[in-house]
């Protein structure tokens, strides 16, 4: 009985062993005929449930061919993917004729570290359509699982792309450009094999670019530990041009640069605009710097630096995000072998922000071209300044050397601070600052930026400082003389305190208040200068005919005081032996327009002297000077010098400590042309306003 139920057994296990072994043989036959096929009836199952994942039309086109043996290998005809219809383009990626190879142990490293390496890609032409809008949409953006950690970018071991396009419209950062690339290349070669061209606007201005390296895939892998891969290629941004020869590495990560830059331009403000940082309207400009960027610090040395004429080096650290205050912070020094003043005239209006030229307005000098005073907003500096050599002009025979100072820049707050100057055996000291930052709870409209100015002249050479013009030294050289002496010398003392509002320089000079007060002692005047002043035709006649003879300055001084943008005169006096000359009126910054009396008082005789005061009014483009009536000079004199006399009795002290008002030569001069009768001032002439308040004068 055991052995039937034995064989029994054995006949049903064979049996069962044969449908498996069918099983299996047909498994592996419908596997092969899937092989051979391609598992082609995939195509649209998978089409379906890409279409459900991305919550968007997916095609996959045939041809569709796709192996499993030893790794997985596709193969598809065409790959579309529509972007949302709200953003009105074609599609999002639309590829022809792509291979795809995986190998099993990569997608087994992918399930257990969760980074994805993909063997091969083979595109023969791809184009891609991105678009965000000013919300933030973008047609790339696909349904997310927040409770799922970011992935990686995957390594890609081999890469080729025939012919690659793509369209970036982005209304954020006012960027429309279209792309072309093109890449073969492999994880071990290192030809320059990859590039790819950018053509387009970015913040509203042309730009063009061009990159090509050894490869896009080392300089793609998330491996912060990977080596950088040499790249090259150059930058037009409006006149711009950025030339960089260096490497680049881990650019879905850390984006780590080191290399050398040319950069060319026509203002320092085109290249600020273009890496978002705060850069002054300059002349054109050339750059040669070497660059480096780790953990997001940019480390800049500026080898060279031609900006105009002026000849400049630094070295900067760019931090995008502070970790005190989360906005971006330069910091750093700026040296200078030579530095022209007149290369700062274009940062307050005379050029446009790209360089170009303003129209000019009828009637009018003083820049009115906005400055991008909010823009300092959008980045905080802590540079040190020290230039060997700073050339003022051609009416200046010295230059500054040196000049030290802290440029500062806190939250919209600009200030160049702790200035040091020396020149002409005198030093200049002060600030400069501009307060333009931003208040939520402000209107800006109603609080404009302020200014304020505050310098300090201590001990400074005339003699040596002022330039005798090359038309006199020329004039001089062809008579066979000797080069004539500056117009004025003897040692300048003074300081200015002012403070203005505005975003253009004819804003802030018309919103001028403050006090300046400069004087002269120890020194001499030409006599041509006086004799002019004092219109003396005869005695300037001969001293053009018989050679301009300095004469003693036996007191000069100036006391302006500036309100609303009108500056008067408090006290403004130059006396010498032979002339006085009382400058009274104003002077109308808003307005552009002048309103000078010139009151000269000529002390020795001459027969062709004519002792009317000049008038000088009109516009600052086109002033008009005219005499004024001859009877009524002595009152104006008189009048001038009555109204200069408390002004004058009150910053004497702090001219010379040792000399009161009825002793000093300006004190002198003014009772000698005041009226002489105390009873009550001239004719239509006002009572002296009161003292006002001392202003401080360095070293005195």
């Amino acid at each position: 009985m055991a052995q039937p139920l034995a064989g029994q057994t054995a006949r049903r296990l064979i049996k069962f062993g044969k449908i498996l072994l069918w099983l299996f043989l047909g498994v592996i036959l419908a596997l092969v005929i899937c092989e051979v096929q391609g598992w082609s009836f995939l195509r649209e199952p998978a089409q379906s449930l890409l279409s459900k994942q991305l919550e968007r039309d997916v095609r996959l086109d045939k041809p569709f061919r796709l192996r499993l043996l030893s790794g997985i290998q596709l193969d598809l005809g065409h790959l579309y993917i529509s972007a949302p219809e709200k953003f009105n383009v074609p599609h999002l990626v639309d590829a022809d004729n792509i291979r795809l190879k995986l190998r099993y142990r990569d997608l087994w490293h992918y399930r257990k570290q969760g980074e994805l390496r993909i063997h091969e890609i083979i595109v023969d032409a791809i184009d891609g359509q991105l678009v965000r809008h000013a919300d933030g949409s973008a047609s790339w953006d696909f349904p997310k699982d927040e409770s799922q950690p970011a992935s990686p970018f995957p390594i890609i071991e081999t890469l080729i792309v025939r012919n690659g396009s793509g369209h970036i419209d982005d209304a954020i950062s006012a960027t429309k450009l279209k792309t072309t690339f093109k890449t073969d290349e492999g994880a071990k070669q290192a030809a320059l094999r990859s590039e790819v061209s950018i053509d387009g606007q970015f913040k509203h201005r042309p730009l063009k670019a061009f990159l090509e390296t050894p490869g896009f895939l080392p300089v793609a892998t998330h491996d912060e530990d990977s080596p950088p891969i040499k790249s090259k290629g150059w930058l037009e941004y409006g006149k711009l041009r950025v030339d960089f020869d260096g490497q680049v590495a881990d650019l879905f990560g850390r984006l780590n640069i080191e290399g050398s830059a040319v950069v060319t331009g026509p203002s320092l403000s085109v290249l600020g605009e273009l890496v978002g940082s705060v850069f002054p309207t300059t002349d054109p400009f050339r750059l040669s710097a070497s660059l480096s960027k780790q953990k997001d610090i940019w480390e800049v040395n500026v080898d060279s630096a031609k900006i105009g004429r002026s000849s400049l080096a630094a070295t900067f650290q760019y931090d995008p995000r502070s970790k005190t205050t989360g906005i971006p912070i330069l910091s750093g020094h700026i040296d200078g072998s030579r530095f022209y003043l007149a290369d700062l005239a274009p940062a307050f209006g005379t050029l446009q922000a790209d360089g170009s030229k303003p129209e000019p307005v009828e009637g009018r000098v003083i820049p009115d071209r906005p400055l991008d005073l909010p823009s300092l907003n959008l980045m905080d500096a802590d540079i040190t300044i020290k230039l060997d050599y700073m050339e003022l002009g051609n009416a200046f025979a010295l230059p500054i050397s040196p000049f030290k100072a802290k440029l500062g820049l806190d939250k919209g707050k600009f200030m160049i601070g702790e200035i040091l100057a020396q020149t002409a055996d005198g030093t200049l000291t002060g600030s400069f600052s501009v307060d333009a930052h931003e208040d939520k709870n402000l209107d800006q409209a109603h609080y404009p930026p302020q200014w304020r100015i505050q310098l300090g002249w201590k001990d400074i050479d005339l003699g040596k400082w002022l330039q005798v013009s090359k038309a006199r030294q020329e004039e001089a050289r062809k008579q066979g003389k000797p080069v004539p002496p500056a117009y004025i010398t003897g040692t300048l003392n003074g300081h200015t305190d002012l403070t203005g509002k505005g975003s253009t320089t004819a804003e802030l000079l018309g919103s001028l208040n403050g006090k300046t007060t400069l004087f002269v002692e120890h020194g001499e005047i030409s006599r041509l200068i006086m004799e002019l002043l004092g219109l003396d035709i005869a005695q300037s006649v001969s001293a053009w005919l018989g050679g301009d003879q300095s004469q003693r300055l036996q007191c000069a001084v100036m006391d302006l005081k500036a309100s609303d943008g009108v500056v008067r005169p408090e006290v403004a006096l130059i006396d010498t032996p032979v002339t006085l000359v009382l400058i009274d009126g104003s002077i109308d910054l808003g307005q552009e327009e002048l309103d000078l009396l010139l009151a000269a008082k000529p002390k020795n005789f001459s027969p062709f002297t004519v002792r009317s005061p000049i008038r000088v009014q009109g516009s600052f483009a086109a002033p008009k000077v005219r005499p004024e009536a001859a009877p009524i000079a002595a009152r104006l004199l008189g009048s001038v010098a009555l109204a200069f006399v408390n002004p004058l009795a009150a910053i004497l002290p702090y001219l010379d400590s040792g000399s009161s008002s009825a002793t000093h030569p300006c004190g002198q001069a003014l009772s000698a042309s005041s009226p002489q009768d105390s009873g009550t001032p001239p004719e239509n002439v006002s009572s002296p306003p009161p003292p006002s308040p001392v202003p401080v004068v360095p070293g005195h």
